[in-house]
């Protein structure tokens, strides 16, 4: 009774929250093409747009694995289109869809995907000379007057929803994203670890401050491009040092002279290519080796 409680009490205030962040809309399109974009059907939870993928001859008597995909800064808005991004694609075959049946949600966020209530400390000059030299370079971007938009926190009850109206895998719950995505795909495991059966960020980062231990059993899997000019490398490296010194279970794919539309490489990745500087790096002997980015997310199963 009390978990109802807590949510009714809590619901009205993230609604605030959202409508507050959506003078952010933006609604930039996608590019992928209407029959594309029929796979996905429509939908809106408590007025977060979002669209679902379900496998191909679905079968409501059978669960599936759920992959909640979240879109980049590109994404933002409310038309409900512009949240599939370019590396949706490869969802929409219906070869990806017999080989991996499983359910897909890409909500739409109004801006970045934050947690509710979400703030950013007030920093010493100090504490952020100890951060990655990339990150200080950022410091201008720690503003604690940021509101956050609770989007995140927003996409997670979706999911629950979807747990709810379908039969969804519980052990085999998934987080992707790129850029704004994959900085979401780093929040979603810090703030609720225990969702999650693994992660694909793509061209992220995780706020300095925030412990990276409490994700460390979470399989990981990050594509970052080496080149790139919008997100630093240096992001994902960071993280992966800290992953390596826990000993915990994160693979980390580094593309030499990629940019930022690593995506393009990461969300259809087969294995290593040293020739092409596209080389995989591990955390520790508790890390997957499968090669496929597919067949590994779908070998990850929370325990």
């Amino acid at each position: 009774i009390m978990k109802h409680l807590f949510f009714f009490s809590f619901f009205p205030c993230l609604l605030i929250s959202l409508l507050n962040a959506q003078s952010e809309t933006r609604n930039k399109g996608t590019s992928l093409s209407d029959t594309e974009l029929s796979v996905f059907s429509e939908g809106n939870f408590e007025g977060m747009p979002y669209r679902l993928l379900l496998p191909l001859n679905f079968d409501k008597s059978k669960t599936y694995p759920l992959i909640l995909n979240l879109h980049g800064r590109a994404g933002i808005g409310d038309d409900n289109r512009s949240s599939l991004r370019p590396w949706s694609r490869v969802f929409t075959t219906d070869a990806w869809r017999k080989k991996y049946p499983c359910i897909m949600v890409a909500p739409q966020s109004w801006d970045s995907w934050s947690i509710y209530r979400e703030t950013i400390p007030t920093l010493t000059q100090a504490q952020i000379k100890t951060f990655p030299k990339s990150w200080q370079e950022w410091s201008d971007r720690f503003d604690p007057e940021i509101v956050s938009t609770a989007s995140l926190t927003m996409a997670f009850l979706l999911v629950d929803k979807l747990c709810r109206d379908y039969k969804v895998d519980t052990k085999r719950i998934y987080v992707l994203g790129h850029s704004m995505g994959g900085f979401g795909s780093w929040n979603a495991i810090w703030a609720a670890p225990e969702r999650f059966a693994a992660a694909i960020p793509s061209a992220g980062g995780l706020y300095p401050w925030k412990d990276v231990s409490r994700f460390k059993d979470v399989p990981i899997w990050a594509f970052h491009g080496a080149d790139d000019p919008t997100v630093p490398y240096e992001f994902s490296q960071s993280i992966f040092d800290q992953m390596k010194a826990l000993h915990g279970n994160m693979k980390l794919t580094e593309m030499a002279g990629v940019g930022h539309g690593v995506a393009n490489y990461g969300f259809v990745f087969e294995g290593d290519d040293a020739s092409k500087g596209r080389i995989t790096h591990y955390s520790s002997n508790r890390c997957d080796k499968t090669e496929n980015v597919w067949d590994w997310l779908f070998r990850q199963k929370r325990k």
